[in-house]
């Protein structure tokens, strides 16, 4: 890139005018959500219930008690990653979680344009930045993490990093976490497990097993609770069964449990057998995708998978959106899967939410609460089958960048051969 651009865009100057107008977007943007659009969307309850759970816990001892309204439904180890919200004043907290999500949004992207689209790293972070400021407000499932207070865009950045840009022993370590603060992430470790990866598997195991006991030795009651009642007594499960989370939900199982099926229809076990029927497509669809030197592809997989695949799926567990739009740069636009790739996206640019419950009881109100209730989950669908269907074999691909930039090989996975500029730009 260098020796083609203009000479002010490989001057410094340039280069600091788009990153620190990127930053300033990216801080409006924020305060923006925070103060004109959360209010009428999230108004941030779910960061709020978090103080007060971990407020809870200070007094008692046990952060899933009382198990209902804004309950606690993370793993133990999340409250590590919550606790620092205590130090911070009610004041502020809200503004600075949200600056802080569009941080890792800013990272995630960058680590993305850097790959595909841009060679100069400060430039990536400036794309990244206008990036973020836009698809914060054009992509509902993003937004809605945010005026909510959720924690979507942070551990989409712990995966991407671990999965695109870390190498060696640490591999494994930010999925580790992500798995100890959200189950979901766990399909990753599986992933690793069936490429043969296992040191970034056991190392992932080892990071969430050593963040839960750390959680275990400093709140006891609450892991034994956690354990005990909520995830193998059922709490959870019937906590994700109430008629605002099977309305709302996108995962596979909840739409067996809402027209034209009914709640009830499946019980824990047909519960678990659908989530575990998506996730094992998915991590086929992924091992197909990553065979062909794919690897972005097969990491948008794993997120779909792990997002539909769970008993419950909100909204905001579609953060990955804006990835989708980068599947035609890794396999070319021509792949079917990047014509799937990109009609999710735009189908995840509307509001669904808005659509989910119907004004009145007939067949119109029927059709589109249908529609909106299930957009989500099948263009997720479709995505995960795709790879199954088609090629996506290198060779067969006319994207500019295919091939470029891969993973250096590792004992048990495929060679892929770094193409000529990349070999060039690793010259001295």
């Amino acid at each position: 890139m260098a020796e083609r651009s203009p000479a002010f865009v490989r001057s410094g100057t340039f280069r600091f005018l788009v990153v620190a107008l990127g930053l300033a977007a990216v801080v409006a943007v924020g305060f923006l959500i925070n103060d004109a659009v959360a209010p009428s969307i999230g108004d941030h309850q779910d960061i709020l219930g978090r103080l007060a759970n971990l407020q809870a816990l200070r007094h008692s001892g046990n952060v899933y008690v009382p198990f209902g309204s804004e309950a606690f439904t993370y793993p133990p180890g999340a409250i590590l990653l919550f606790w620092p919200i205590l130090w911070v004043s009610v004041n502020v907290l809200t503004v600075s979680w949200t600056l802080l999500s569009l941080a890792a949004l800013v990272v995630t992207l960058a680590v993305l344009i850097n790959r595909f689209l841009l060679w100069d790293r400060w430039l990536s972070v400036g794309l990244a930045c206008w990036m973020t400021a836009l698809t914060a407000l054009v992509f509902p499932p993003i937004l809605e993490g945010l005026t909510w207070g959720q924690t979507g865009t942070l551990l989409l950045a712990l995966v991407v990093l671990d999965f695109l840009i870390v190498r060696g022993s640490p591999k494994g370590v930010l999925v580790g976490l992500a798995t100890a603060f959200k189950i979901y992430p766990g399909l990753f470790i599986v992933a690793w497990l069936l490429r043969r990866e296992w040191r970034a598997a056991f190392t992932a195991l080892a990071t969430a097993g050593a963040t839960t006991a750390l959680a275990w030795l400093l709140w006891p009651r609450s892991a034994s609770t956690f354990f005990t009642k909520e995830l193998f007594g059922g709490h959870e499960l019937g906590h994700f069964a109430s008629h605002a989370a099977v309305t709302a939900s996108s995962s596979f199982s909840a739409m067996f449990m809402r027209p034209p099926f009914h709640v009830g229809l499946l019980n824990d076990y047909g519960t678990f057998g659908a989530c575990a029927i998506v996730m094992i497509v998915g991590l086929w669809s992924s091992h197909r995708l990553w065979s062909h030197g794919r690897e972005l592809s097969a990491m948008v997989v794993l997120l779909i998978a792990s997002a539909i695949g769970a008993p419950l799926a909100w909204d905001h567990y579609f953060s990955f959106a804006p990835l989708l739009l980068f599947v035609p740069l890794e396999i070319g636009v021509r792949n079917p899967l990047s014509r799937v790739a990109l009609a999710s996206a735009v189908v995840m640019l509307v509001p669904w939410f808005r659509f989910r419950r119907p004004t009145a009881s007939s067949w119109w109100s029927s059709c589109y609460a249908f529609i909106g209730r299930n957009a989500l989950l099948f263009v997720s669908l479709v995505m995960l089958v795709t790879p199954l269907l088609v090629s996506s074999d290198p060779a067969r691909s006319h994207g500019r960048r295919a091939g470029a930039r891969t993973r250096p090989h590792t004992r048990g996975a495929p060679v892929v051969h770094a193409t000529e500029r990349d070999d060039q730009r690793a010259s001295p």
